[in-house]
Formats: C-alpha cells, structure tokens, sequence
C-alpha cells in the first residue's frame, strides 16, 4: 500500500547487524576462555583504554605514575569502558561511539564527505562538525553543524550527510548522549551503551521543521583489543508534502595494529530506510576506512563505502579529524 513500507524491509535492514552480533558474542566468549582470568587487557584504539596503575601511559588515564616495559602485561583494572587516555569520536563510523567524552573534557570533530550514491550526481558535505561536552562521566552535552551542496531532492543523500543527517541544506543539531551502562571485568557480556537524542533544525533553507534523531548503541572490548559495536536509530523528516520516518541499523568491527597501536581499521555495515513516504528507499552501504593517533587527545582517519543494492549504486567518501581538551 502506497505511504507505507511492508515490515520485512525494515527487519531485512536490519539482518546483517543482527549476524555480526550473534557471530561476534560467541568469538569473543571463546578467546575469554582461552585466557587466564588475571590476563591483561591491551589498549584499544577508537575506544576508552583501560584504567590502572600497571598499565602503560599510553593507555590509561593520567594517574602521574610511570610503568616500565614488564609491566605492560600485568593485570588491568577492574572496570571498562571509562574514558582513557585515547579519544574515541563518533565521527569515525556511522556507528555512533557507545561511550561519551567524560567528565570535564570536550571533543571536537569536523569531516567532509563525497557523497555519489543517486541519481544527481556527486555532493559534498562539510564541515560535518559536532562539539562534546561531558557533564560528568555519564551526560555528554553536543551541538553541531553541517553544509550539504547540491538540492536535497535526493532523500537518503541527505539522510546519509553528517552520520545521519536531516534532508537539508543547512543544519544545527543539538542534543545530548546519556551512556547507560559499562562493561566490566566481572561480567563482560554487558556492554558499553549509550543512548543519544538530538534536534536537527534546517537554515537557510525552504524547510523549516525541526526533525528528531533518536539511537541506542552499545558495544563490547574483546580481550585482543578488538571492539565491536552496534547501534540502532530513528528519525523523522520532511520532503514537499510527504512527513516520513526513518529507521537506520548498523554494526561495526573495529581492529588495532601496529607496535603501538596507534593505528586501527574498521569494516562497517548500515542501512537507512524509509517508512511512510509514497516512494520508498533502503540504502545500504559496506564501508571500511583507516584511522590514526597522532597523539592520544587527537585522531585523524578515512572511509570509503559502496552500495551493496540497486538503490545505492556509487560511492561514498569521508575523510576527518577529532580533538580531545
């Protein structure tokens, strides 16, 4: 029926980050069990490090002690998922970061995107920029703004400028990111997860509405350092006549290297599709990128996406930087 869009689509949306979760749970509860309880977690890049004095400078929050080369491999703190000593953007996958910036300190992130995935030919989106502000270890306070070129006729182009942006050509958003639990050591099958909730208002545009953007995602380290995370959103739009919502699933795998691990890359799904509009889409993009720590207060990395169905054939470019005060 016109103006509705058959459920299957949005649960078949949703499959591959349902797999990549039932797939990654069991891989990550096997490595546990093939380490001694009191092993030492390293250090994760694109995710909190681990707190405690045994562990190295780089990967863990200042503390004023030093730590030599034998005790990079001693037993860690007991509690995951605090902000360490390396930032973790959400800019970095479209999967928003299940963690916020942490009391007192303030992330700022900018990007551009290149996006060709429709009908109109290439776009690009900038500065994509967003503020976080941490009122103590759990509320993160945000505020941004963005710039899409071209005409917003093309639906899901918008939608997909900014992480998740409104169809406009101008935009602020602002909101707030509440982190709801943190894995621990304990018990490690509960996961880092955040809930986020902003307001996205048009300027200088012919569209004035103010759109919602809502999500939950959560997220587990593995003992290797590996972080897997998932992340659900909703959102609502406009376009002429038609008022629509969105539904955007997602799921990525991030994977440090390098001696020290200041390098890390990810291998990402996600989807955005549509519910009530009289013509209806579902994108859905494969994306990996390459990331680095300049230092650990500041991050630099590249993305590239492809359309995987007939819907989203083209390419998809981001290239972008965060810094940690």
């Amino acid at each position: 029926m016109p103006g509705r869009i058959p459920n299957r689509r949005i649960w078949l949306g949703a499959c591959p980050a349902l797999l990549a979760l039932g797939l990654g749970i069991p891989a990550w509860a096997r490595a546990q069990e093939a380490i001694p309880a009191a092993d030492s977690l390293p250090a994760q890049p694109g995710a909190p490090a681990l707190a405690g004095p045994d562990l190295p400078a780089q990967s863990r929050s200042a503390v004023g002690t030093s730590s030599t080369e034998s005790e990079r491999s001693t037993e860690a703190d007991s509690t995951l998922g605090e902000v360490g000593e390396q930032i973790e953007t959400d800019r970095n996958s479209f999967t928003f970061a299940p963690v916020t910036a942490g009391n007192g300190r303030l992330i700022v992130e900018s990007s551009y995107s290149f996006i060709n995935v429709g009908r109109e030919g290439a776009k690009h989106s900038f500065p994509e920029s967003v503020l976080r502000y941490g009122v103590g270890e759990r509320l993160e306070l945000r505020v941004g703004y963005n710039y899409e070129t071209g005409r917003p006729s093309e639906l899901a182009e918008g939608d997909i400028a900014g992480n998740f942006g409104i169809n406009a050509e101008q935009q602020i958003f602002y909101g707030f990111k509440y982190a709801l639990t943190r894995q621990g050591r304990e018990f490690r099958l509960l996961p880092n997860s955040a809930f986020l909730a902003q307001a996205h208002t048009p300027i200088g545009s012919i569209e004035t509405q103010t759109q919602i953007r809502l999500g939950y995602a959560v997220g587990w380290i593995f003992a290797n350092g590996w972080t897997f995370d998932a992340g659900l959103r909703y959102g609502t739009d406009k376009f002429e006549s038609d008022h629509y919502n969105l539904w955007a699933p997602s799921a990525v795998l991030k994977i440090p290297f390098g001696r020290e691990r200041k390098w890390f890359t990810h291998a990402e799904y996600f989807s955005i599709t549509s519910q009530g509009l009289s013509r209806q889409f579902s994108k859905q993009i494969l994306d990996t990128g390459l990331h680095y720590f300049i230092t650990p207060n500041w991050e630099v990395g590249a993305t590239i996406g492809l359309g995987l169905n007939e819907q989203t054939r083209g390419i998809l470019i981001n290239a972008g930087m965060g810094f940690r005060f």
